[in-house]
């Protein structure tokens, strides 16, 4: 294979890749307000957005910030945090990669009214009520020092032995 058809995706590949954002400002998390017509509308939720055909999460990390919020952040600065492999019980399958940035320029700012109503700073033990379970879930891992999840699947049973 050559060129961009070494990264083509596959029709048995098609689960939606995502970046969360831990945008992290005197131990406090940054928050946008969903808004129009999306999933979770009018529910709360780290900054975030799928990756892009040929592009590493880092890089849509970097992306995401700057189009939705107007930050300007080094690659650098973006630290992986923890990856979930999340089914929820009204959608498909998604694999999130959650990544903490705490250096950036610029000052949040809402840069896609269609898509985002409202900022907000919370503590990550206090979370509205009405935040997504992906965020919340990506915001577990943070706190708790872990790496990795999958919620919302079935609990993994080992192999019985044959005969």
């Amino acid at each position: 294979m050559v060129g961009s058809e070494r990264y083509a995706v596959r029709d048995e590949y098609r689960t939606p890749v995502d970046v969360l954002l831990l945008v992290l400002r005197e131990g406090r998390l940054l928050l946008t307000r969903r808004a129009g017509d999306i999933y979770g509308s009018g529910w709360w939720a780290l900054p975030s957005g799928r990756l892009e055909p040929d592009e590493d999460v880092v890089t849509a990390a970097v992306r995401e910030l700057d189009e939705e919020l107007g930050l300007r952040v080094e690659e650098d600065d973006v630290v992986f945090v923890g990856v979930t492999h999340a089914l929820p019980p009204d959608s498909g399958a998604r694999i999130g990669f959650g990544f903490l940035v705490a250096r950036w320029a610029g000052e949040p700012t809402i840069r896609e009214p269609e898509l985002c109503s409202e900022l907000q700073w919370s503590a990550p033990a206090e979370l509205p009520e009405r935040t997504l379970p992906y965020t919340r879930e990506i915001v577990r891992l943070y706190v708790q020092g872990e790496h990795f999840s999958r919620p919302g699947w079935p609990p993994s049973t080992p192999p019985r032995p044959a005969g």
